[in-house]
């Protein structure tokens, strides 16, 4: 990490620490934007090759059968390409056979990195829209992350209304405004810790008292009735002439199949996208 000189970080002058104006926001605020740029433009570039090569995965994957038989020919290919990359690294004597066994590798590498770049586009621990710096020059660290840089640039609304009975005047909606601050206590304490402190029903259960089961049956309830009042909402904003975002069509046209189903019981639940593992038959 590079450090600044006394001169260029601090003015000490007449006995008082003063930021140098050298040393603006304007540049860092330009470097992010521009890496955000290319990282949108990497990304656009990623689904047009997907768009236009697209390449199935799923044809690299044994199936259910391959999976219970003894024997599969794509598991004899994997298990071939594993041998031949440990005889390799066993028979390596010279440099040049290590650089075989070092290009071997790499090309392994590749291959795992195209897939992960078909489905997300590598980057660090924090979003670049989070205006975060990424290789920031102040010590200690925290003082360079989002919420201390917006404390620190005056913007105290986000942090004075961080909490259960204000949290409603944090979205500029005033529908979904309206429709968070009339809630019970309860339940805006609930939905605070669930929705934006991202607490587990766990957590929460152990914070509250109560069982997860309670925490979960409040988390439905709640998510129904902000969900219908949101529909309603919605249709008749669409009756009027009202756009909607493709957002909101998506919860409309999703929230009217479950409708159409569970009648006034109708909630959009979250799901949980990770794939079962598959059951081998034991022999």
């Amino acid at each position: 990490m590079a450090y600044l000189s006394d001169d260029e970080l601090l003015d000490t002058e007449g006995g008082f620490i003063v930021w140098d104006d050298k040393i603006g926001a304007g540049s860092v605020e330009e470097t992010l934007e521009q890496a955000l740029a290319e990282e949108r433009l990497a990304e656009l570039e990623s689904e047009l090759e997907q768009d236009e090569h697209p390449v199935d995965y799923d044809a690299e994957l044994e199936t259910e059968e391959e999976e219970a038989a003894p024997v599969s020919e794509k598991r004899l290919k994997w298990e071939i390409r594993a041998e031949a990359v440990r005889r390799l690294e066993e028979a390596a004597r010279t440099e040049k056979d290590f650089q075989v066994v070092v290009g071997e590798w790499d090309k392994l590498d590749r291959n795992r990195e195209r897939r992960e770049r078909d489905h997300e586009n590598l980057r660090g621990d924090v979003p670049l829209e989070y205006q975060a710096v990424p290789e920031p020059k102040l010590i200690p660290r925290w003082m360079n992350t989002p919420a201390y840089r917006q404390l620190m640039a005056g913007n105290f609304l986000d942090i004075l209304l961080d909490c259960p009975y204000e949290m409603h005047n944090l979205t500029a909606d005033a529908f979904i405004s309206r429709m968070v601050e009339e809630l019970s206590e309860e339940h805006k304490e609930v939905l605070y810790f669930l929705s934006l402190r991202l607490y587990s029903t766990t957590q929460l259960a152990a914070v509250r008292g109560q069982s997860d089961r309670n925490i979960r049956k409040l988390r439905k309830t709640i998510h129904k009735k902000l969900q219908r009042q949101m529909y309603d909402h919605l249709c008749g904003k669409q009756e009027h002439g009202g756009s909607l975002t493709l957002r909101e069509r998506q919860f409309l046209e999703e929230y009217s199949k479950i409708a159409r189903k569970q009648g006034k019981d109708a909630v959009i639940r979250r799901e949980n996208k990770t794939k079962r593992r598959k059951k081998k038959n034991r022999p």
